[in-house]
Protein backbone atom coordinates (compact mmCIF):
# COMPACT_ATOMS: atom_id res chain seq x y z
CA UNK A 1 0.00 0.00 0.00
CA UNK A 2 1.18 3.77 -1.14
CA UNK A 3 1.52 5.82 2.12
CA UNK A 4 -2.03 8.12 1.28
CA UNK A 5 -3.47 4.46 1.48
CA UNK A 6 -2.30 3.51 4.58
CA UNK A 7 -2.86 6.66 6.52
CA UNK A 8 -6.61 6.13 4.80
CA UNK A 9 -6.75 2.52 6.53
CA UNK A 10 -5.54 3.96 9.72
CA UNK A 11 -7.93 6.63 9.64
CA UNK A 12 -10.86 4.90 8.50
CA UNK A 13 -9.53 1.93 11.52
CA UNK A 14 -10.21 4.96 14.23
CA UNK A 15 -13.24 6.66 13.14
CA UNK A 16 -15.83 4.10 11.67
CA UNK A 17 -16.78 2.86 15.56
CA UNK A 18 -17.74 6.99 15.84
CA UNK A 19 -19.97 6.15 12.89
CA UNK A 20 -21.27 2.82 13.93
CA UNK A 21 -22.19 4.57 17.15
CA UNK A 22 -24.11 7.60 15.66
CA UNK A 23 -25.90 5.13 13.19
CA UNK A 24 -27.04 2.97 16.14
CA UNK A 25 -27.99 6.42 17.97
CA UNK A 26 -29.66 7.48 15.42
CA UNK A 27 -31.78 3.92 15.02
CA UNK A 28 -32.51 4.36 18.69
CA UNK A 29 -33.02 8.01 19.21
CA UNK A 30 -33.91 10.03 16.41
CA UNK A 31 -35.45 8.16 13.82
CA UNK A 32 -39.09 9.17 13.61
CA UNK A 33 -40.77 5.69 13.32
CA UNK A 34 -39.28 4.71 16.56
CA UNK A 35 -41.92 5.45 19.82
CA UNK A 36 -39.42 5.15 22.18
CA UNK A 37 -36.81 7.67 20.34
CA UNK A 38 -35.37 10.32 23.10
CA UNK A 39 -32.11 10.95 24.92
CA UNK A 40 -31.49 10.35 28.41
CA UNK A 41 -34.17 8.23 28.67
CA UNK A 42 -34.56 4.84 29.69
CA UNK A 43 -35.91 2.13 26.96
CA UNK A 44 -37.20 -1.52 28.26
CA UNK A 45 -36.83 -4.28 25.72
CA UNK A 46 -39.92 -6.40 27.11
CA UNK A 47 -39.18 -9.53 24.74
CA UNK A 48 -36.46 -11.27 23.64
CA UNK A 49 -34.74 -10.89 20.36
CA UNK A 50 -35.29 -12.03 17.16
CA UNK A 51 -34.46 -12.66 13.86
CA UNK A 52 -36.23 -9.36 13.02
CA UNK A 53 -33.71 -7.56 15.74
CA UNK A 54 -31.61 -5.82 13.23
CA UNK A 55 -30.38 -2.74 14.94
CA UNK A 56 -27.35 -4.13 16.34
CA UNK A 57 -25.42 -7.34 14.90
CA UNK A 58 -24.72 -10.40 16.71
CA UNK A 59 -27.77 -9.84 19.45
CA UNK A 60 -28.31 -12.33 22.05
CA UNK A 61 -31.43 -14.48 22.98
CA UNK A 62 -30.52 -15.12 26.66
CA UNK A 63 -31.40 -11.44 28.62
CA UNK A 64 -33.85 -8.57 28.29
CA UNK A 65 -32.03 -5.55 27.43
CA UNK A 66 -32.65 -1.85 29.13
CA UNK A 67 -30.72 1.05 27.12
CA UNK A 68 -30.25 4.28 27.35
CA UNK A 69 -28.31 6.82 24.90
CA UNK A 70 -26.65 9.49 27.59
CA UNK A 71 -25.72 12.93 26.84
CA UNK A 72 -23.52 13.84 29.87
CA UNK A 73 -22.72 17.65 28.05
CA UNK A 74 -25.02 19.25 30.63
CA UNK A 75 -23.96 17.76 33.83
CA UNK A 76 -24.38 14.13 35.76
CA UNK A 77 -27.20 11.38 35.22
CA UNK A 78 -28.29 9.59 38.52
CA UNK A 79 -29.39 6.07 37.88
CA UNK A 80 -30.81 4.08 40.75
CA UNK A 81 -30.96 0.05 40.03
CA UNK A 82 -33.06 -2.33 41.93
CA UNK A 83 -31.94 -5.39 43.92
CA UNK A 84 -31.90 -8.37 41.35
CA UNK A 85 -31.57 -11.19 43.44
CA UNK A 86 -28.91 -14.08 42.29
CA UNK A 87 -30.21 -13.34 38.47
CA UNK A 88 -26.90 -12.49 36.24
CA UNK A 89 -27.35 -8.94 35.45
CA UNK A 90 -24.98 -5.89 34.08
CA UNK A 91 -24.45 -2.59 32.79
CA UNK A 92 -22.49 -1.49 30.38
CA UNK A 93 -21.33 2.31 29.47
CA UNK A 94 -19.50 2.50 26.11
CA UNK A 95 -17.95 5.57 25.30
CA UNK A 96 -18.60 6.95 21.80
CA UNK A 97 -15.80 5.20 20.34
CA UNK A 98 -17.53 1.71 21.20
CA UNK A 99 -15.17 0.78 24.49
CA UNK A 100 -16.43 -0.34 27.63
CA UNK A 101 -15.67 2.51 29.96
CA UNK A 102 -17.57 1.17 32.80
CA UNK A 103 -18.83 -2.05 33.89
CA UNK A 104 -21.46 -2.48 36.74
CA UNK A 105 -23.37 -5.88 37.28
CA UNK A 106 -23.60 -9.26 39.95
CA UNK A 107 -20.07 -9.79 39.02
CA UNK A 108 -18.38 -6.57 40.60
CA UNK A 109 -22.14 -5.54 42.83
CA UNK A 110 -23.40 -8.13 43.96
CA UNK A 111 -27.32 -8.53 43.74
CA UNK A 112 -27.34 -4.98 43.24
CA UNK A 113 -30.02 -2.05 44.95
CA UNK A 114 -27.49 0.94 44.28
CA UNK A 115 -27.70 4.59 43.26
CA UNK A 116 -24.60 5.33 40.18
CA UNK A 117 -23.74 9.35 39.52
CA UNK A 118 -22.48 8.98 36.22
CA UNK A 119 -20.61 11.82 34.92
CA UNK A 120 -18.04 13.07 32.41
CA UNK A 121 -14.65 12.63 33.60
CA UNK A 122 -13.76 16.78 33.30
CA UNK A 123 -17.28 17.52 35.56
CA UNK A 124 -16.40 19.11 38.73
CA UNK A 125 -20.21 18.86 40.16
CA UNK A 126 -19.97 16.97 44.01
CA UNK A 127 -21.09 13.58 44.11
CA UNK A 128 -24.15 13.23 46.72
CA UNK A 129 -23.20 11.02 49.78
CA UNK A 130 -24.23 7.03 49.42
CA UNK A 131 -23.42 7.29 45.51
CA UNK A 132 -21.23 4.99 43.62
CA UNK A 133 -19.80 7.14 40.98
CA UNK A 134 -18.93 6.33 36.98
CA UNK A 135 -16.37 8.82 35.12
CA UNK A 136 -16.49 8.67 31.43
CA UNK A 137 -14.49 10.11 28.93
CA UNK A 138 -17.26 11.75 26.33
CA UNK A 139 -20.09 12.96 26.06
CA UNK A 140 -22.49 10.46 24.14
CA UNK A 141 -22.81 7.20 26.25
CA UNK A 142 -24.68 4.12 25.57
CA UNK A 143 -25.70 2.41 28.16
CA UNK A 144 -26.65 -1.11 27.79
CA UNK A 145 -28.37 -3.36 30.66
CA UNK A 146 -28.60 -6.93 30.43
CA UNK A 147 -31.05 -9.13 32.75
CA UNK A 148 -31.02 -12.72 32.48
CA UNK A 149 -34.31 -14.69 32.00
CA UNK A 150 -34.89 -18.11 32.74
CA UNK A 151 -37.75 -18.60 30.70
CA UNK A 152 -41.45 -16.52 29.24
CA UNK A 153 -42.55 -17.38 32.80
CA UNK A 154 -39.77 -15.70 34.15
CA UNK A 155 -40.24 -12.58 31.68
CA UNK A 156 -42.75 -11.06 33.90
CA UNK A 157 -40.59 -10.77 36.81
CA UNK A 158 -37.72 -9.13 34.95
CA UNK A 159 -40.34 -6.67 33.43
CA UNK A 160 -40.79 -5.74 37.19
CA UNK A 161 -36.98 -5.37 37.61
CA UNK A 162 -36.98 -3.32 34.64
CA UNK A 163 -39.84 -1.06 35.70
CA UNK A 164 -38.08 -0.56 38.96
CA UNK A 165 -34.73 1.27 37.34
CA UNK A 166 -34.71 4.74 37.50
CA UNK A 167 -32.62 7.61 35.58
CA UNK A 168 -32.96 10.91 36.24
CA UNK A 169 -30.56 14.05 34.69
CA UNK A 170 -29.15 15.80 37.95
CA UNK A 171 -29.20 19.35 36.47
CA UNK A 172 -26.94 20.39 39.41
CA UNK A 173 -26.15 23.11 37.90
CA UNK A 174 -27.95 26.88 37.59
CA UNK A 175 -28.77 26.94 33.68
CA UNK A 176 -31.71 24.73 33.31
CA UNK A 177 -31.44 22.02 31.42
CA UNK A 178 -32.21 21.87 27.65
CA UNK A 179 -32.45 19.08 25.12
CA UNK A 180 -29.24 18.27 24.02
CA UNK A 181 -28.22 18.53 20.04
CA UNK A 182 -27.67 15.34 18.18
CA UNK A 183 -25.06 14.08 15.58
CA UNK A 184 -25.10 15.03 12.14
CA UNK A 185 -27.53 12.41 10.74
CA UNK A 186 -26.62 8.79 9.77
CA UNK A 187 -29.03 8.15 6.71
CA UNK A 188 -26.43 7.06 4.67
CA UNK A 189 -24.81 4.20 4.22
CA UNK A 190 -20.89 3.54 5.89
CA UNK A 191 -19.88 3.57 2.29
CA UNK A 192 -21.19 7.59 1.38
CA UNK A 193 -18.48 9.48 1.60
CA UNK A 194 -19.79 12.62 2.36
CA UNK A 195 -22.30 11.54 4.63
CA UNK A 196 -19.58 9.34 6.77
CA UNK A 197 -17.11 12.74 7.31
CA UNK A 198 -19.34 14.45 8.08
CA UNK A 199 -21.03 12.16 10.96
CA UNK A 200 -17.16 11.15 12.29
CA UNK A 201 -15.98 15.17 12.27
CA UNK A 202 -19.65 15.95 13.81
CA UNK A 203 -18.63 12.87 16.90
CA UNK A 204 -14.85 13.91 16.90
CA UNK A 205 -16.28 17.71 17.67
CA UNK A 206 -18.37 15.97 20.19
CA UNK A 207 -16.56 13.61 21.73
CA UNK A 208 -12.40 14.27 21.76
CA UNK A 209 -9.92 11.94 23.41
CA UNK A 210 -7.34 13.05 24.60
CA UNK A 211 -3.87 11.48 22.87
CA UNK A 212 -5.84 11.46 19.47
CA UNK A 213 -4.55 15.29 18.15
CA UNK A 214 -1.35 13.82 16.53
CA UNK A 215 -3.41 11.40 14.49
CA UNK A 216 -6.35 14.42 12.99
CA UNK A 217 -3.33 16.34 12.69
CA UNK A 218 -2.03 13.70 10.38
CA UNK A 219 -5.45 12.69 8.47
CA UNK A 220 -6.71 16.60 7.93
CA UNK A 221 -5.33 15.87 4.33
CA UNK A 222 -7.58 13.56 3.78
CA UNK A 223 -10.82 15.52 5.50
CA UNK A 224 -10.81 14.28 8.93
CA UNK A 225 -10.64 17.55 11.18
CA UNK A 226 -13.67 17.63 13.80
CA UNK A 227 -16.48 20.00 12.14
CA UNK A 228 -16.48 23.72 13.94
CA UNK A 229 -20.03 23.63 13.04
CA UNK A 230 -22.60 20.87 12.77
CA UNK A 231 -22.81 20.31 9.08
CA UNK A 232 -19.52 20.85 8.18
CA UNK A 233 -19.06 19.77 4.47
CA UNK A 234 -15.46 18.32 3.54
CA UNK A 235 -13.94 19.36 0.61
CA UNK A 236 -14.51 17.56 -2.86
CA UNK A 237 -11.28 16.00 -3.01
CA UNK A 238 -11.55 14.46 0.41
CA UNK A 239 -14.94 13.28 -0.45
CA UNK A 240 -13.78 11.74 -3.81
CA UNK A 241 -10.85 10.04 -2.43
CA UNK A 242 -13.12 8.10 0.35
CA UNK A 243 -15.75 7.35 -2.25
CA UNK A 244 -13.39 5.18 -4.01
CA UNK A 245 -11.92 3.14 -0.86
CA UNK A 246 -14.93 3.48 1.09
CA UNK A 247 -16.44 0.18 0.07
CA UNK A 248 -12.80 -2.07 0.45
CA UNK A 249 -12.31 -0.23 3.85
CA UNK A 250 -15.79 -1.56 5.13
CA UNK A 251 -14.66 -5.01 3.95
CA UNK A 252 -11.18 -4.92 5.23
CA UNK A 253 -12.94 -4.56 9.15
CA UNK A 254 -15.40 -7.79 8.80
CA UNK A 255 -14.98 -10.58 10.55
CA UNK A 256 -16.27 -9.14 14.29
CA UNK A 257 -15.36 -11.01 16.68
CA UNK A 258 -12.89 -13.84 14.66
CA UNK A 259 -10.64 -11.50 13.46
CA UNK A 260 -7.48 -12.12 14.86
CA UNK A 261 -9.10 -14.98 16.63
CA UNK A 262 -7.37 -17.09 18.20
CA UNK A 263 -8.23 -21.47 18.16
CA UNK A 264 -8.64 -23.86 20.48
CA UNK A 265 -10.35 -27.02 20.07
CA UNK A 266 -11.78 -25.51 16.36
CA UNK A 267 -13.41 -22.69 17.96
CA UNK A 268 -12.39 -19.33 17.88
CA UNK A 269 -10.96 -17.13 20.77
CA UNK A 270 -11.69 -13.59 20.16
CA UNK A 271 -8.23 -11.59 20.34
CA UNK A 272 -7.93 -9.78 24.22
CA UNK A 273 -8.63 -6.60 24.44
CA UNK A 274 -12.54 -7.34 23.19
CA UNK A 275 -14.74 -4.29 24.87
CA UNK A 276 -11.43 -2.19 26.38
CA UNK A 277 -9.57 -1.49 22.69
CA UNK A 278 -6.85 0.58 24.21
CA UNK A 279 -5.06 1.56 20.61
CA UNK A 280 -5.75 -1.39 19.18
CA UNK A 281 -8.03 0.49 16.81
CA UNK A 282 -8.45 -2.62 14.46
CA UNK A 283 -9.97 -4.26 16.65
CA UNK A 284 -12.25 -1.96 18.09
CA UNK A 285 -13.55 -0.92 14.14
CA UNK A 286 -13.94 -5.00 13.94
CA UNK A 287 -15.88 -5.57 16.67
CA UNK A 288 -18.13 -2.00 15.96
CA UNK A 289 -19.03 -3.99 12.66
CA UNK A 290 -19.33 -7.39 13.63
CA UNK A 291 -20.25 -7.60 17.46
CA UNK A 292 -20.88 -3.88 18.78
CA UNK A 293 -21.95 -4.03 22.33
CA UNK A 294 -19.44 -7.11 23.05
CA UNK A 295 -18.45 -7.56 27.04
CA UNK A 296 -15.08 -7.82 28.30
CA UNK A 297 -13.82 -11.14 28.67
CA UNK A 298 -13.64 -10.50 32.57
CA UNK A 299 -17.61 -10.36 31.81
CA UNK A 300 -17.94 -12.63 29.04
CA UNK A 301 -16.76 -14.84 26.41
CA UNK A 302 -17.88 -15.03 22.79
CA UNK A 303 -16.64 -18.14 20.92
CA UNK A 304 -17.45 -18.87 17.13
CA UNK A 305 -17.42 -22.14 15.45
CA UNK A 306 -17.37 -20.98 10.82
CA UNK A 307 -16.23 -25.06 10.92
CA UNK A 308 -16.96 -28.71 11.76
CA UNK A 309 -14.13 -30.55 13.65
CA UNK A 310 -12.88 -31.46 9.93
CA UNK A 311 -12.75 -28.12 9.00
CA UNK A 312 -15.32 -27.47 6.69
CA UNK A 313 -17.23 -24.52 6.45
CA UNK A 314 -20.77 -24.58 8.63
CA UNK A 315 -23.41 -24.58 5.70
CA UNK A 316 -27.44 -25.45 5.99
CA UNK A 317 -26.86 -28.16 2.88
CA UNK A 318 -25.50 -30.47 5.53
CA UNK A 319 -26.82 -31.58 9.53
CA UNK A 320 -24.34 -31.59 12.52
CA UNK A 321 -24.28 -32.54 16.23
CA UNK A 322 -22.75 -29.96 18.62
CA UNK A 323 -21.78 -32.57 21.44
CA UNK A 324 -21.01 -31.06 24.68
CA UNK A 325 -19.98 -33.37 27.46
CA UNK A 326 -20.73 -34.07 30.95
CA UNK A 327 -19.40 -31.24 32.81
CA UNK A 328 -20.84 -28.51 30.51
CA UNK A 329 -19.41 -25.55 30.18
CA UNK A 330 -17.33 -23.74 32.59
CA UNK A 331 -18.52 -20.93 33.85
CA UNK A 332 -19.99 -18.87 36.80
CA UNK A 333 -23.43 -17.64 35.15
CA UNK A 334 -24.65 -19.54 32.30
CA UNK A 335 -24.01 -20.11 28.45
CA UNK A 336 -25.82 -20.56 25.29
CA UNK A 337 -25.34 -21.76 21.92
CA UNK A 338 -26.53 -18.91 19.37
CA UNK A 339 -27.03 -19.52 15.58
CA UNK A 340 -26.58 -16.50 13.41
CA UNK A 341 -26.74 -16.30 9.43
CA UNK A 342 -23.98 -14.17 7.97
CA UNK A 343 -24.98 -11.11 5.83
CA UNK A 344 -22.98 -9.57 2.97
CA UNK A 345 -21.78 -6.87 4.73
CA UNK A 346 -20.11 -9.28 7.69
CA UNK A 347 -23.05 -8.81 10.10
CA UNK A 348 -24.98 -11.44 11.66
CA UNK A 349 -28.06 -11.71 12.39
CA UNK A 350 -30.28 -14.62 14.11
CA UNK A 351 -32.31 -16.90 11.24
CA UNK A 352 -35.99 -17.00 10.84
CA UNK A 353 -36.83 -20.40 11.45
CA UNK A 354 -40.40 -22.39 12.03
CA UNK A 355 -40.45 -23.19 16.16
CA UNK A 356 -38.95 -19.36 16.66
CA UNK A 357 -35.81 -21.03 18.77
CA UNK A 358 -32.41 -19.03 18.06
CA UNK A 359 -30.38 -20.22 20.96
CA UNK A 360 -29.89 -23.45 22.41
CA UNK A 361 -28.20 -23.02 26.34
CA UNK A 362 -28.08 -24.69 29.83
CA UNK A 363 -31.96 -23.17 30.59
CA UNK A 364 -33.20 -24.28 27.49
CA UNK A 365 -36.42 -26.42 28.63
CA UNK A 366 -37.08 -29.78 28.08
CA UNK A 367 -33.66 -31.09 26.60
CA UNK A 368 -33.01 -34.57 25.91
CA UNK A 369 -29.79 -35.57 27.74
CA UNK A 370 -27.68 -39.00 27.81
CA UNK A 371 -27.40 -41.21 30.52
CA UNK A 372 -24.09 -39.88 31.55
CA UNK A 373 -25.48 -36.27 31.55
CA UNK A 374 -23.73 -35.29 27.92
CA UNK A 375 -25.87 -33.26 25.08
CA UNK A 376 -26.20 -33.15 21.59
CA UNK A 377 -27.65 -30.37 19.97
CA UNK A 378 -28.90 -30.91 16.70
CA UNK A 379 -28.42 -28.50 14.14
CA UNK A 380 -29.73 -28.61 10.88
CA UNK A 381 -32.33 -26.71 8.40
CA UNK A 382 -35.26 -29.20 8.38
CA UNK A 383 -36.83 -30.40 11.13
CA UNK A 384 -35.50 -33.42 12.67
CA UNK A 385 -37.57 -36.96 12.61
CA UNK A 386 -36.80 -38.44 15.91
CA UNK A 387 -38.54 -36.53 19.39
CA UNK A 388 -34.90 -36.53 21.25
CA UNK A 389 -33.37 -34.50 17.88
CA UNK A 390 -36.48 -32.01 17.40
CA UNK A 391 -36.19 -31.29 21.52
CA UNK A 392 -32.67 -30.63 20.93
CA UNK A 393 -32.74 -28.98 17.52
CA UNK A 394 -31.58 -25.28 16.62
CA UNK A 395 -32.44 -24.59 13.36
CA UNK A 396 -29.76 -23.25 10.65
CA UNK A 397 -30.55 -21.12 8.00
CA UNK A 398 -30.47 -22.87 4.01
CA UNK A 399 -26.96 -21.47 3.58
CA UNK A 400 -24.01 -20.38 5.23
CA UNK A 401 -24.15 -19.38 9.13
CA UNK A 402 -22.27 -18.57 12.47
CA UNK A 403 -22.33 -20.71 15.88
CA UNK A 404 -21.59 -18.76 18.80
CA UNK A 405 -21.23 -19.63 22.51
CA UNK A 406 -21.83 -17.35 25.13
CA UNK A 407 -20.28 -18.12 28.41
CA UNK A 408 -20.98 -15.28 31.04
CA UNK A 409 -18.69 -14.64 34.03
CA UNK A 410 -16.18 -17.82 32.37
CA UNK A 411 -13.74 -19.54 34.58
CA UNK A 412 -10.19 -18.94 33.96
CA UNK A 413 -9.86 -22.41 32.41
CA UNK A 414 -12.02 -21.58 29.90
CA UNK A 415 -11.17 -17.67 28.95
CA UNK A 416 -7.57 -19.66 28.61
CA UNK A 417 -9.11 -22.36 26.12
CA UNK A 418 -8.22 -25.33 28.47
CA UNK A 419 -11.77 -26.61 29.62
CA UNK A 420 -13.78 -28.86 27.08
CA UNK A 421 -15.31 -27.31 24.55
CA UNK A 422 -18.07 -28.74 22.29
CA UNK A 423 -17.49 -30.59 19.65
CA UNK A 424 -19.54 -29.69 16.06
CA UNK A 425 -19.65 -33.00 14.68
CA UNK A 426 -20.79 -33.38 10.68
CA UNK A 427 -23.80 -35.84 10.29
CA UNK A 428 -27.10 -36.81 7.90
CA UNK A 429 -29.18 -33.97 7.87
Amino acid sequence: MTAIDADLQAAFEYTFPLFEMARTRYLSVELAANPQRGVNRLVHRRTLLDHKARAVTTPNNDTLYTSAWLDLSQGPIELALPRFGSRYWSFQFMDAYTSTAELIGSRNAGEGDLKLWVMLASDTTPVPAGQRVLRLPTRDVWMLGRILVDDAADAQTVHTLQDAIALRVANTTPAPWTNPTAPASTRGSPTDASNYLQVVNDMLARNPVPGAANLLVRWQKLGLAPAATQGAAASPDAVQTWSAALPALNKSIQGGLNAGAASAQNWRFPPAGVGVYGDNYRLRAGIALGGLGALPEVEAIYLSALTDEAGQALNGRLGYRVKIGPAGIATQSFWSLSMYQIEPDGRLFFTDNAINRYTVGDRTPGLVKKADGSLDIVVQHAEPTSPSDKANWLPSPAGPFQLMLRAYLPTEALAKGQAPLPVVKPCAP
